[in-house]
């Protein structure tokens, strides 16, 4: 007999329905859906803002030959042809109505074979597209709040952005997200809302907060070097969903005895938070409205450059001494 079913999940009043068919599928799903704050609920038969439909195939999917030209990157192809957007791995294919806000997930029998993070992958940037024409955008960023004032801390990988937001929170800071961010236009401005619910971190942070240690679980992502780390079972009720930031600071790890805090120019910022936000790189639709929300946030905050030397490495805690002299 066929394994299929259906599920609805819910993220920031946004209703995603997953309907599949096909053996191994529902594993797949849940496997994915898991990483995320999404909550599975009882719809009650409305309609939902975005529908997934995933089947399975033995067959490799194709792409209209009237596709444009590939945007590649992800270990996936991303075509536009007919109003469609068609994410493949050149085996499945994830085809995609942005304005209807469906997906049809074509999974070649091989898909169950591929490396976690390749699949996790192959799934999220689907996702993104059909988030960010409900006005989500993506930010590869940690959200920290201090006395209801949001902060991000961004760079790229190994940059000290995780645990400089672990040392935060382990000094009674909250906490939106360590990595993956949504932004979202509001009234009152541009708004971080988690979307993530575990830290990600190198289990070598645990010879400066030992406290971690126990609680440190074997990734999903089939990364050897780092864990998950369920923060609310570490620091109790520090979690909070969303914030309006007022401070950017981007991290860097240097070479010298000291840290320090530099102030970053309004452009120079902007750029530099454009590189966090990858989706920016991989879709050719609602660009503008993407990059408006970025130039928001920018205005909306006083930026920085922490360079985080040697003293940050042996006394984590003092990063707070160091944020302490910021007047916003």
């Amino acid at each position: 007999m066929t394994e299929a079913g259906v599920n609805f999940y819910s993220l920031y009043e946004i209703t995603v329905g997953v309907q599949w068919k096909g053996e191994g599928i529902g594993y797949e799903i849940e496997q994915f859906f898991y990483s995320f704050p999404f909550t599975q609920i009882y719809n009650g038969g409305k309609p939902a803002h975005i529908e997934l439909k995933f089947v399975a195939t033995d067959v490799p999917s194709h792409i209209p030959y009237t596709a444009s030209q590939p945007l590649n990157g992800y270990d996936s192809s991303i075509y536009e042809a007919d109003g469609h957007v068609y994410l493949t791995d050149g085996l499945s294919v994830f085809q995609l109505q942005l304005q209807a806000g469906t997906g049809l997930v074509t999974l070649h029998r091989s898909f169950k074979e591929k490396p976690p993070l390749s699949k996790y992958n192959f799934f999220l940037v689907g996702l993104i597209h059909l988030l960010s024409s409900r006005g989500f955008y993506d930010l590869h960023a940690a959200g920290l709040v201090r006395d209801g004032m949001g902060y991000l801390f961004l760079g790229e990988s190994g940059s000290g952005k995780s645990s400089t937001a672990l040392s935060l929170v382990s000094q009674g800071w909250h906490y939106v997200s360590d990595d993956a961010l949504f932004l979202r236009s509001s009234a009152d401005g541009i708004e971080s809302l988690a979307f993530r619910k575990h830290f990600y971190l190198d289990p070598a942070l645990s010879r400066q907060f030992p406290e971690i240690d126990p609680h440190l679980k074997g990734s999903a992502m089939g990364n050897h070097t780092k864990r998950f780390l369920d923060v609310e079972s570490v620091y109790p009720g520090r979690f909070q969903p969303s914030c309006f930031p007022k401070v950017l600071i981007y991290t860097q790890i240097v070479l010298q005895p000291e840290s320090m805090l530099i102030p970053v120019d309004k452009t120079t910022a902007f750029i530099r938070l454009m590189r966090q936000s990858s989706s920016l790189f991989f879709k050719r639709q609602a660009v503008n409205v993407h990059l408006e929300a970025i130039k928001r946030l920018v205005s909306q905050s006083d930026s920085y450059e922490l360079l985080a030397g040697r003293d940050l490495y042996e006394e984590p805690e003092r990063i707070s001494e160091i944020l302490s002299g910021l007047i916003v």
